[in-house]
């Protein structure tokens, strides 16, 4: 997914339709498709059965001649049916398209009607067999040329041409076509509305989730949608959106906890100078007396000036994650350099600070020495007289190291482990000890500069370990992969 917002000029250039009319549109395509395939399926199929139809008709008509020509007065009969047809005595009746010729090509007997339209030249030559179409004056023919096989026949070399006029099956050819095209408009033109109803319909849980998703306000981020009222398509969304609102709900109240923390920090100080103010003011002092007020003041002064500093490199550590003079850096020096400034607090403490680093790691100096102070600080705080801090180190073998101080204090409770990185937070452990509750998220907000991490350990009564985790160099890292 692109962070960068398209430009104008881009969604005017890539018009995006919407998905009803996307589907819409492949709906349609898909029953015209599927329609014309079937409908040219079938039109071949019937006219392939309209042509077998006619060879059948054709050899019909064939058997029939045989059959009348065998019988003794069939000749006969078949002549006198000829010469009415020719004078004009059954009109209201066809011969049959048929002409019986001797070997020698006279004429026998034939119809009078297929003198002009089927001369005996168009047939197929003897011995073939195979039926033959014929076109004219817009009319189709189909034709065959066959041997007669009665003794009188085979005696005189008689062989048959015979034609069907196809007029009337090219005529139900031109209906079917017709009707299919027909058809084939018409359904088309009912696609058209039931796709944008059937689209539309299915697209309905899409506008109930919506209208779901637009009731969550600010005050309802509980609220997480009810998968089973939508089809099983829809479910993956609908997790994604309950997740989504898993993480706005705890987001907001994290915000809120940090912005009534931020308000307590900075009132506490504020109403101390107002009240020092009031009583300075109150009645006429001496000097010495305004003196101490100042310099009470000066405290509260110098602790909302500590609040402010932190908060303000929270704040450019959020916005400024890459910004880092990475160096290689000593781990023993710097931690030797860390504990130099901490050994008179710690004797006044009468904790011991021990150090057992022996290792190498990029990082930033100026933000490690920060997290390790924060770290050895709070370590110090809530070690008791007679007890030790430690600072170890180990090297991974692919270049990364862990930093760890372990203290032998109080230890923390584990309810209490996963939000002891967060701004303000702080662990009712009931002791004397009040700090902003900022300097676990200043350690948290530089390891994730280094693209590290940090984790906590602790048991109550036995203490805790604070591990500051840092990665390979994003340089040595990307190395491999460039050579490769």
């Amino acid at each position: 997914m692109s962070d960068t917002p398209s430009s104008p000029e881009e969604t005017a250039g890539r018009r995006v339709r919407s998905i009803a009319h996307n589907l819409a549109v492949l709906y349609i395509v898909s029953i015209v498709i599927g329609f014309t395939m079937c409908a040219l399926l079938l039109y071949f199929k019937l006219v392939q059965h309209i042509h077998d139809s006619g060879g059948e008709q054709l050899q019909a008509e064939i058997t029939s001649v045989r059959a009348l020509v065998g019988s003794p007065a069939g000749l006969n009969a078949l002549k006198q049916m000829m010469d009415a047809e020719e004078r004009g005595e059954d009109a209201g009746t066809n011969c049959i398209l048929m002409r019986i010729v001797d070997r020698n090509g006279k004429v026998v007997v034939d119809c009078p009607t297929m003198r002009a339209v089927l001369p005996g030249s168009i047939f197929p030559s003897p011995g073939d067999t195979r039926a033959k179409r014929y076109s004219h004056n817009g009319g189709n023919y189909l034709l065959r040329s066959v041997k007669l096989t009665d003794p009188i026949s085979e005696a005189g070399g008689w062989r048959l041409q015979i034609g069907i006029d196809l007029t009337e099956h090219d005529q139900l050819i031109r209906v079917y076509r017709t009707y299919l095209v027909l058809f084939g408009f018409g359904a088309f033109l009912f696609a058209i509305p039931s796709s944008y109803v059937v689209v539309r319909r299915g697209l309905k849980p899409l506008d109930e989730i919506s209208g779901s998703i637009k009731t969550i306000t600010g005050s309802r981020l509980n609220t997480r949608l009810d998968a089973a009222g939508f089809p099983v398509e829809m479910h993956p969304v609908i997790e994604s959106v309950n997740g989504m609102m898993a993480r706005l709900e705890d987001s907001f109240q994290r915000l809120s906890h940090y912005s009534g923390n931020l308000a307590h920090e900075l009132r506490t100080p504020i109403n101390n100078l107002m009240l020092s103010a009031e009583i300075a003011l109150a009645h006429e002092r001496s000097p010495q007396e305004y003196q101490e007020i100042i310099s009470s003041s000066l405290t509260e002064y110098e602790r909302l000036a500590a609040v402010i500093d932190k908060l303000l490199f929270l704040a450019r550590a959020d916005n400024e994650k890459n910004d880092l003079l990475f160096e290689k850096l000593d781990a023993r020096t710097e931690v030797e350099e860390v504990i130099d400034y901490f050994l008179e607090e710690a004797r006044a403490a009468g904790v011991s600070l021990v150090h057992r680093v022996d290792a190498t790691f990029w990082g930033d100096r100026t933000l490690f020495r920060r997290a390790l102070s924060n770290l050895i600080s709070n370590a110090l705080t809530y070690t008791p007289a007679g007890g030790e801090v430690t600072i170890s180190a180990s090297s991974g073998g692919n270049g990364e190291v862990d930093i760890a101080v372990a203290d032998t204090g109080c230890g923390i409770y584990s309810e209490h482990l996963p939000f002891l990185f967060d701004r303000f937070y702080r662990v009712k452990s009931g002791s004397h000890h009040s700090g902003t509750g900022l300097g676990l998220a200043i350690v948290k907000a530089i390891m994730e500069m280094h693209n590290g991490d940090v984790s906590a350990w602790s048991r109550p009564g036995h203490g805790t370990t604070i591990t500051l985790h840092f990665p390979q160099h994003p340089s040595l890292k990307s190395a491999p992969a460039a050579e490769g």
